[in-house]
C-alpha cells in the first residue's frame, strides 16, 4: 500500500473515531439505589475513654445531617482520605453538617489520639468494638460514609469521591465528589441524585467464630510457612520506613492484613509491576498457586502462630534508606537541589528535577542508584542524562509543576508534553547527548552495567529525574539522591576495551485509539544489525492500556521467546527490568512489541468519560508505545539514534493527521481565492 493510500485509510478510521458510539457502560458504574430508615435508639457508639455516645450527641445542638465516616488507622486509604473529610467539616460546620469518625478495631486510646495529630483531623472520633453501627449500616469497608437526616434516614452511603474503583488503584482525572454532592443536594431540598455507591478500601475485620478447615494440615504456621513468604515477596515494601503503607513484619501484622494481602494477589494488584518472562528478566511475578493455597489455608485453620524456633534462617531485609553496599560508597553523590514539601490532600504531583552535574568530560559509569529520602511519596521515578544547557533552559523556561495543595513546594519543572525538553542531534561519533539510565520504583535499588560494558554520560551533561509523588494524606518532606559509581577500569586507562551499553526504542506505528474500542492492538518492531546482550527492558505505554508484551524472533528458531509481558499495565507503576545475567540475542532477531488499549468506559483508567480518540502523541491523555532497551554491544547498534528519530517521525505524522481530522489547518483560504497562514496555528506544537 502507498503511502497516500495508507493516510487515506489512517484519516477514514481517525474521522470514523470522533463519530458518536453507545457508550458501552459508564464510570459510575458502581451505582446503587434506595435508601434506608435506622432506629435512631440504636445508634451509639463510645468515646476512646468508654463513654457512651447517642444520635443527639452525634448531630449536636443544631445539627441537621450527621456523616458517620468508618475509619481505620493504618488503613491507607483512611490515612489518604481523613484529611479530606477535615476538608468537608471546615466547608459545612456552619451550616448543621457533623463529620463524625467511627474506628471498630483499635488497640489503645494512644493509637487514636496520635492518629488524629498525625493526619490533623478536626471532627471527633468514637469507637464501635462491638461492631454495631457496622452491621446496622452493612459496612464493608474504610473509608466508608454514611450521610444521616436527624429522622435516621440513609442519604447517601459509599465512596468519599470516585478517585478509587478498585482498592488502591487511582483513577485518572479529577474525582467527582460525590459525598459533598449528596450533601449539596439535601442541604438544597433536592433529592439526592446518587443514593448509593460502593467504596473500596480496607475489608472491616468483623469478629467471628474461627471454623477450622478440616481438609488443612495442622503443621501449617506462620512462622514455619507466612513468615518465609513474606520475607520473599512482601517485606522489602511492607516494612517499617520502607514504601508499603503497613508492616508485615510480625505475627500480628500477618493477622490484620493477609486476608486484604490474599484479595490483592488474587487480582494481580500485588505486586505491582509483574511480570512474565522465559528469560533472566528480573521484576516483580505472580505469587504461584501453591503459595497462594497456603496462604488461604492458614486463614481457613484460624492462622495459627506455631513455634518462634521453627522459623528458617532468613536474610535480612536492605536498608533501602542507604546505598547499594555491595557496590562500596558512591563515587559521586548529587543532590535535590532544594527539598520538596507535599501537602496532604490533593492530586499526585510529576516534575522534573534537574541534578547539576556538568561533567567537564565523557564519564564511563558501572552503576546508578536514585535514593529517595521519604520512600512513602515517592510513587516512581524515571532518571537519564541531559546536556546541561537544556536542563538548564528547561529549569529557567519551563513552567512550575501544576500542584493543588496551598501548602506545597515542589521544585523543578513541567510542561503538558511530559519530556520538558526536546532531543538534541546526537553527537558525531553516534552517542545520544540525552538518554534514559534507569528508573526507580519502591524495592528497586542500583543499575548495574555488566562486568565487560560501561555506561558512557556525555561531557556537559546533568542527571534528569522524572518524579511521580504520592500524597500520603499528611505533610511530607522529600529530598532525593542520586549515586553514580564509576567504572574502575577506565579510571584505570583500560576502558577502550569494554563495550558499551546502549539504549534502543521500539515505536508503535499508529495514529489514534478510536474511542469505543476494546482491544486496540498496536505493535512496534526492530531487528537486531549485531549481536548484543540486554541489560534492560523498560516498556512504556499510557492510561489505556491493559497490557504489554515483547517478544524475540530468533533466527532460525520456529518457537517466539517472551521477552517480558506485563498482563496487567497500571500507568502509576512504570518499571525499568533488570537482565541478570544479560540475555545473550543473536543478530538478526525481530524484536516485536505488542500493547492492547481499551477505549471503553469498561476501563477505569481511562481518563475521559464518555471516551475520546487517544491520538498517538506525548501527552499522557493521549497513547504510544515505546518501548526502551539497554544493550551491551561491541558494535554501535543505533548510529546516529535512528529509533528515537523513527518515533518522533511518527509523532509528528499522528499530529499531521489529527491536524486533517479537526480541521486545524496551516493555511487557510482568503475570500479573494488566496490562502495565508492560520491565526491558531502554533509552529511549536503543529509541525
Amino acid at each position: 500500500m502507498n503511502f497516500l493510500a495508507k493516510l487515506s485509510l489512517v484519516t477514514f478510521l481517525a474521522i470514523m473515531a470522533l463519530a458518536p458510539i453507545p457508550k458501552v457502560g459508564d464510570l459510575q458504574k458502581n451505582k446503587v439505589s434506595a435508601t434506608a430508615q435506622l432506629d435512631v435508639e440504636q445508634l451509639v457508639a463510645k468515646t476512646t475513654d468508654g463513654q457512651q455516645v447517642g444520635f443527639k450527641d452525634f448531630l449536636g445542638a443544631e445539627g441537621s445531617l450527621v456523616c458517620f465516616a468508618f475509619l481505620y488507622p493504618d488503613c491507607p486509604m483512611s490515612q489518604r482520605y481523613g484529611p479530606v473529610l477535615n476538608s468537608l467539616q471546615q466547608t459545612y460546620n456552619n451550616r448543621g453538617v457533623r463529620i463524625v469518625g467511627i474506628i471498630c478495631e483499635w488497640d489503645t486510646p494512644e493509637q487514636i489520639e496520635r492518629y488524629k495529630r498525625e493526619y490533623a483531623l478536626d471532627y471527633p472520633i468514637f469507637t464501635d468494638t462491638d461492631f454495631q453501627l457496622v452491621k446496622l449500616m452493612d459496612i464493608n469497608v474504610t473509608p466508608e460514609v454514611v450521610l444521616v437526616n436527624s429522622k435516621g434516614q440513609i442519604l447517601y452511603q459509599g465512596r468519599i469521591d470516585d478517585r478509587y474503583y478498585e482498592r488502591g488503584v487511582k483513577a485518572p482525572g479529577e474525582p467527582s465528589p460525590e459525598l459533598r454532592n449528596a450533601i449539596d443536594d439535601v442541604l438544597s431540598n433536592r433529592p439526592v441524585l446518587e443514593s448509593k455507591t460502593v467504596p473500596a478500601g480496607c475489608p472491616i475485620d468483623r469478629p467471628a467464630p474461627v471454623k477450622p478447615n478440616e481438609s488443612v494440615s495442622d503443621e501449617i504456621s506462620f512462622y514455619k510457612d507466612i513468615l518465609p513468604f513474606l520475607n520473599a515477596n512482601c517485606q522489602k515494601c511492607h516494612s517499617p520506613s520502607n514504601a508499603g503503607p503497613f508492616s508485615l513484619m510480625s505475627y500480628d501484622d500477618a493477622t490484620d492484613w493477609l486476608e486484604m494481602g490474599v484479595e490483592e494477589i488474587e487480582a494481580r494488584r500485588m505486586p505491582p509491576a509483574q511480570i512474565e518472562t522465559e528469560t533472566s528478566l528480573q521484576g516483580p511475578m505472580k505469587p504461584s498457586d501453591a503459595e497462594i493455597k497456603m496462604l488461604k489455608d492458614w486463614i481457613a485453620a484460624g492462622k495459627p502462630q506455631g513455634n518462634p524456633q521453627d522459623a528458617p534462617k532468613l536474610p535480612l531485609i536492605p536498608n533501602y534508606g542507604e546505598f547499594e553496599s555491595e557496590l562500596g560508597p558512591p563515587d559521586l553523590i548529587l543532590e535535590q537541589p532544594r527539598p520538596t514539601h507535599l501537602g496532604a490532600t490533593g492530586s499526585d504531583v510529576y516534575t522534573h528535577l534537574v541534578f547539576n552535574w556538568n561533567n567537564p568530560e565523557d564519564m564511563r559509569i558501572r552503576a546508578v542508584q536514585f535514593l529517595p529520602s521519604n520512600r512513602k511519596i515517592v510513587h516512581h521515578a524515571l532518571i537519564g542524562h541531559v546536556p546541561h544547557e537544556i536542563a538548564l533552559d528547561a529549569s529557567n523556561n519551563i513552567s512550575a509543576p501544576k500542584t493543588d495543595h496551598q501548602d506545597d513546594q515542589i521544585p523543578g519543572f513541567y510542561d503538558p508534553h511530559k519530556l520538558g525538553f526536546r532531543t538534541p542531534a546526537p553527537r558525531s561519533d553516534g552517542y545520544p547527548r540525552i538518554a534514559f539510565l534507569c528508573g526507580y520504583i519502591p524495592g528497586f535499588r542500583s543499575i548495574k552495567s555488566p562486568e565487560d560494558a560501561t555506561i558512557l554520560v556525555p561531557s556537559g551533561s546533568d542527571i534528569v529525574v522524572q518524579m511521580h509523588y504520592s500524597r500520603s494524606g499528611k505533610p511530607e518532606d522529600d529530598s532525593s539522591r542520586v549515586g553514580i559509581w564509576f567504572d574502575r577500569d577506565s579510571q584505570n586507562g583500560k576502558s577502550n576495551t569494554k563495550r558499551n551499553l546502549q539504549m534502543i526504542y521500539l515505536s508503535g506505528d499508529f495514529a489514534v485509539v478510536p474511542s469505543g474500542v476494546k482491544d486496540f492492538r498496536v505493535t512496534a518492531n526492530y531487528t537486531l544489525p549485531h549481536d548484543a546482550d540486554l541489560v534492560l527492558c523498560s516498556p512504556h505505554v499510557h492510561q489505556l492500556a491493559r497490557w504489554v508484551e515483547i517478544v524475540l524472533y530468533e533466527p532460525n528458531i520456529p518457537k517466539p521467546k517472551l521477552l517480558v509481558r506485563i498482563p496487567r499495565w497500571d500507568f502509576n507503576w512504570q518499571a525499568a527490568y533488570y537482565a541478570s545475567p544479560p540475555v545473550s540475542i543473536a543478530a538478526g532477531t525481530r524484536i516485536e512489541a505488542t500493547a492492547s488499549y481499551d477505549n471503553t468506559t469498561d476501563n477505569p483508567m481511562n481518563p475521559f468519560n464518555p471516551p475520546q480518540p487517544a491520538w498517538h502523541a506525548e501527552n499522557s491523555a493521549d497513547e504510544m508505545l515505546l518501548p526502551m532497551l539497554s544493550f551491551s554491544s561491541s558494535e554501535i547498534l543505533d548510529p546516529g539514534q535512528h529509533t528515537f528519530g523513527e518515533f518522533l517521525a511518527k509523532l509528528a505524522r499522528a499530529r499531521f493527521v489529527r491536524r486533517l481530522v479537526e480541521h486545524h489547518y496551516k493555511y487557510i483560504p482568503n475570500p479573494d481565492g488566496t490562502v495565508s497562514k492560520s491565526p491558531t496555528f502554533n509552529p511549536e506544537t503543529d509541525e
